[in-house]
């Protein structure tokens, strides 16, 4: 599900078409996570940074909690921005529309089949899943 308000044509497996630079390269990615208190929320921080971790020559992780000037310096080094939401809420999201800034792409990990529960239901399975998705993004 996109956020309300956004005009992007990404979906859950779609790929954005500003994803390719012109050497044929994926762009870099910047993870824009959510890390709300939720088992979702703090999947989506956990998966990315994992993956930032495994491949940081594609992608660099931020928390939406802490703002958007890791979104700034992103921009202007070229990435695409990827609003990784947890739930409904859509955190991350709403963080870059306060600042007036829009995301390349959109992932919502409850539409992903992981449901919002208690804090504690953290399973490495989720982090895979979710990695799995900001992939094919």
């Amino acid at each position: 599900m996109k956020p309300s308000g956004t005009e992007s044509s990404d979906s859950l497996s779609g790929r954005s078409d500003g994803t390719e630079k012109t050497s044929g390269k994926r762009k870099n990615t910047l993870i824009f996570a959510c890390s709300g208190l939720s088992n979702t929320g703090k999947l989506t921080m956990q998966a990315a940074s994992a993956l930032a971790f495994r491949r940081p020559d594609l992608y660099r992780a931020a928390a939406a909690p802490k703002g958007v000037d890791a979104v700034e310096d992103a921009i202007s080094d070229d990435f695409r921005i990827l609003a990784l939401d947890g739930c409904t809420d859509c955190c991350a999201t709403k963080k870059l529309e306060e600042a007036g800034m829009k995301a390349d792409a959109y992932l919502m990990v409850t539409e992903l089949g992981i449901e919002k529960t208690r804090p504690s239901d953290l399973k490495l399975e989720y982090v895979d899943k979710i990695i799995r998705a900001i992939e094919e993004a």
